[in-house]
């Protein structure tokens, strides 16, 4: 399934464009060039991996541990988004995780000329279009094995066959501690707070996050974020159980994933939980305006609320197929200027997401 090109036998995906020249928006990645972009996207070289690039971590609760926790329906009804602000005043513009141009194409087949939804800055419902159905989902968990939580995650190709993507917030706290959460469960397809599972429940037995998050990602007690530097990293990988010898990519399928690559158009899928939204159902926002955020990311007008963190930013999202290459995950909102902000993944996030499904 994959092209790898790298030595040592670690992986970079497909095709490694000429990222000298190549931007970050203004082209598809079924064609990437590497021509300049009107938005402003500035490429950065691929930087050597480093085994200190995030931090690894098994859970200590075992699947059947968290599959219990989690099997009282009142835990999941109280379960907390989180909301994370930008100041007022906005924040000094970051490079972000130096772009790749790597990718790996979904599990199921991917149209030439994919069609999207256009620009949707009013969340709507998620129509679950093909391999959509399956591969978004809610991710519950705890940091201290009492009050709970929720985010929302998605399903990527991978050898492995058990990796969701989420953002970083969801998996380690901000408030200098970098604790780390506990007793993940990822249910994809979720409705009503898990009161419907079309596709099972899945333990988290594993995880990878960003040094530099854990390091440099600080909030205060409000959600108001007071360091800028962590936050270009607000990604992180979980790998997931398997169940009767299967994993979940053979149950749901999986999207694409891309670290860095031009992009055409954004799809955000996510879980929003706080007014005027309750969590019961999927939604979506989409934009072919977007632009860069201080993250070194994206930014686009989109509605959705707390529980949408860790929601799926996909390039070139089929609305038939359902298929699309995961580019980034909901980080932060701007409840001044209406916009929801995601990083962009780049080498930092293939080397954590590599190292996961190889280990």
């Amino acid at each position: 399934m994959r092209a790898w090109g790298r030595t040592r036998g670690r992986a970079v995906l497909a095709t490694v464009v000429a990222l000298a020249t190549a931007a970050l928006s203004g082209c598809a990645v079924s064609n990437i060039d590497a021509s300049s972009s009107d938005n402003g996207y500035s490429p950065f070289l691929p930087e050597v991996h480093s085994d200190d690039s995030g931090l690894r971590q098994e859970f200590e609760a075992t699947p059947q541990e968290s599959h219990e926790f989690w099997s009282d329906p009142e835990r999941r009804d109280n379960a907390e988004g989180m909301d994370y602000q930008t100041p007022d005043n906005g924040l000094p513009p970051g490079p972000g995780d130096p772009a790749t141009g790597a990718y790996l194409s979904a599990t199921d087949a991917m149209p030439a000329d994919p069609q999207g939804y256009g620009d949707v800055s009013d969340a709507e419902v998620f129509d679950r279009g093909g391999l959509g159905a399956s591969t978004f989902g809610r991710l519950y968990f705890t940091f201290d094995g009492g009050d709970t939580y929720v985010c929302s995650a998605t399903v990527v190709n991978s050898t492995s066959g058990s990796i969701i993507a989420t953002a970083a917030h969801c998996a380690a706290q901000t408030d200098g501690s970098g604790q780390l959460a506990q007793s993940m469960y990822f249910i994809p397809g979720d409705r009503d707070n898990g009161r419907e599972t079309p596709y099972g429940t899945w333990a988290a037995t594993e995880m990878v996050v960003p040094q530099q998050f854990i390091d440099g990602a600080i909030t205060d007690k409000s959600g108001m974020l007071t360091s800028e530097e962590g936050w270009n990293y607000d990604f992180a990988f979980i790998k997931l159980e398997e169940q009767n010898g299967q994993t979940i990519q053979e149950v749901t399928g999986a999207q694409g994933i891309a670290f860095g690559v031009p992009v055409d158009y954004l799809t955000q899928v996510g879980y929003p939980s706080a007014a005027p939204y309750d969590g019961t159902e999927e939604y979506m926002c989409a934009s072919t305006q977007f632009q860069s955020n201080w993250q070194g990311g994206y930014a686009h007008s989109c509605t959705m609320t707390q529980g949408s963190s860790g929601g799926g930013w996909l390039s070139d999202y089929d609305a038939t197929t359902g298929t699309g290459y995961l580019v980034g995950v909901t980080s932060t909102v701007d409840e001044i200027r209406g916009t929801a902000n995601t990083p962009v993944l780049g080498q930092t996030a293939l080397d954590l997401y590599t190292d996961l499904d190889e280990g």
